[in-house]
């Protein structure tokens, strides 16, 4: 496959995730958002864009790494499917924390996240070692993420 396609294709279904997500959000979720209990740490609602818009440059950097590998000397295929399987389950916790309101079942998708991730992580270490730096932010926010979440479910 040609290498703007790859790319092209990265950036697209990376960023893509996050406009998924948004799609199931209602429109009274930021009132909601708003009245909910946080825990400590919780940032301002800005940073919250400006990191994801960060994390999916990286996490989209690292897929085209890791699909532009040459395919004889490292089995890449799987790797690149599980990558698109997480981008469901990261949209999926807009889905459900934002849209239904359910940030229980949003937390038990971070774990699913978190581990698919690791997963990630592991077989991008053998792969290329650029994609696992380039991947482990994301983690890092995602176990975060699952502290907010989790917070955000107790406290209300």
């Amino acid at each position: 496959m040609n290498p703007f396609i790859r790319v092209s294709v990265a950036v697209l279904a990376t960023y893509g995730a996050g406009l998924v997500g948004y799609l199931f959000v209602d429109t009274q979720a930021a009132s909601w958002y708003a009245m909910l209990a946080k825990p400590a740490l919780t940032p301002p609602n800005a940073v919250f864009v400006v990191v994801w818009l960060i994390l999916y440059a990286l996490m989209a950097l690292a897929l085209y790494i890791v699909w532009s590998t040459d395919p004889t000397t490292h089995r890449t295929d799987g790797w690149v499917r599980f990558y698109f399987v997480q981008l469901l389950f990261n949209a999926a916790w807009t889905m459900f924390f934002f849209g239904f309101h359910a940030p229980l079942i949003a937390f038990v998708d971070t774990l699913f996240l978190g581990l698919m991730l690791v997963c990630l992580v592991v077989g991008a270490w053998e792969i290329d070692r650029r994609a696992v730096y380039l991947l482990l932010p994301y983690l890092a926010w995602i176990f975060f993420a699952a502290y907010l979440t989790l917070g955000i479910w107790w406290l209300n």
